[in-house]
């Protein structure tokens, strides 16, 4: 019973000896430095919330403030995409109303290019495909360019 208490002490002295520099085990090390990443987020572009999810070289996000008629019709923006090198590069799945000339609305499905070029748990930016020309008739995409986004955590 002494020598176990003996034992005890010496392994005490030696672990409160050590300076605090003393190197951490690796996951300790990870866990300190990561900050929580966020779920919700707003695009400073054009106000639509996201709930994004991270998983490893994967991200996704899928539009949550969907206009209540809009929602109703089956609207959504989904997209997805995988690390490549820096960015992340992927596609938006997009279900949006379009009004006809008759007044009706017609549900247009389109995939449009994504790409992420700086994710933190403080912003994420990127740029994706913007319709500069479209046929509600046909739901055709005639022309796209390019827009840049910027999105910031719900608070």
């Amino acid at each position: 019973m002494v020598l176990v208490g003996a034992l005890l002490a010496a392994a005490s002295l030696q672990l409160s000896s050590q300076t605090p520099s003393a190197p951490k085990p690796a996951g300790a090390r990870a866990a300190a430095k990561a900050a929580p990443f966020p779920s919700l987020w707003r695009s400073l572009t054009t106000g639509k919330e996201y709930l994004v999810k991270v998983d490893g070289d994967r991200v996704t996000a899928e539009w949550l403030n969907v206009p209540a008629e809009a929602a109703k019709r089956g609207a959504y923006i989904r997209s997805e995409c995988r690390r490549s090198g820096s960015r992340w590069i992927g596609t938006s799945h997009v279900l949006e109303p379009c009004a006809l000339p008759d007044g009706k609305i017609k549900m247009c499905p389109m995939s449009l290019r994504f790409e992420i070029d700086f994710l933190s748990p403080e912003r994420i930016t990127g740029g994706g495909e913007t319709l500069r020309g479209f046929d509600c008739a046909s739901c055709e995409v005639r022309k796209t360019g390019w827009g840049p986004f910027s999105w910031a955590p719900k608070p």
